[in-house]
């Protein structure tokens, strides 16, 4: 009767190889899982692999934003040669003027369909789609890896900081003190996690 307790004990256990996940700062290596249960880790080597994936991965996400201005910067550059940006700004003047009531002008959403700027650089459909993937890949990696900070594992958050000051140590090596940039200098850092 002992050995039959004894099992039936030893089976309500937890399985050997369950998630620790923890909402509070910890330092757990073994049994840790992230993002999802496929992203479980089972031994030392494993978590290190995880340490530098991340590592690398917070690094890819200061290359894609790096990327990403570039690719603007082209734009600006290949349009600004094919036309000198259009000198006649003054005949598309005329629709920027404020209107007389400016809440219906906001409200009927026409300023959708029409440039900001009337000498400004406005790229194609195809270039348009290609920078709205590019921000959605950023998007998208910036809040994967706010969901691994929310982890609160200490290796794992070392691993983004670090990730994060080298990626941006060689990706934004030559870039002007003055945070200018050719493209959009308006909003370039106004990105979550940036």
């Amino acid at each position: 009767m002992d050995s039959l307790v004894n099992r039936m004990d030893m089976g309500s256990s937890a399985p050997p190889h369950s998630c620790k996940i923890s909402m509070l700062w910890n330092w757990y290596t073994i049994d840790t899982c992230f993002i999802a249960r496929s992203w479980h880790v089972k031994s030392k080597g494993g978590f290190a692999g995880s340490c530098i994936g991340v590592f690398f991965l917070v690094m890819v996400s200061q290359w894609l934003h790096r990327f990403a201005r570039e690719y603007d910067v082209a734009l600006i550059t290949k349009y600004s040669q094919l036309d000198n940006l259009a000198k006649e700004a003054d005949s598309e003047a005329s629709y920027l003027l404020i209107p007389p009531q400016p809440e219906l002008y906001t409200v009927s959403h026409r300023w959708l369909w029409k440039p900001l700027v009337a000498d400004g650089v406005r790229p194609s459909t195809t270039e348009h789609l290609i920078r709205g993937g590019l921000f959605t890949l950023e998007w998208g990696l910036s809040y994967m890896i706010m969901l691994l900070f929310m982890y609160y594992n200490g290796y794992i958050i070392i691993s983004c900081i670090l990730g994060a000051f080298l990626g941006r140590l060689i990706f934004t090596y030559n870039e002007p003190l003055s945070g200018n940039c050719l493209a959009d200098s308006n909003d370039l850092d106004k990105k979550c996690c940036r």
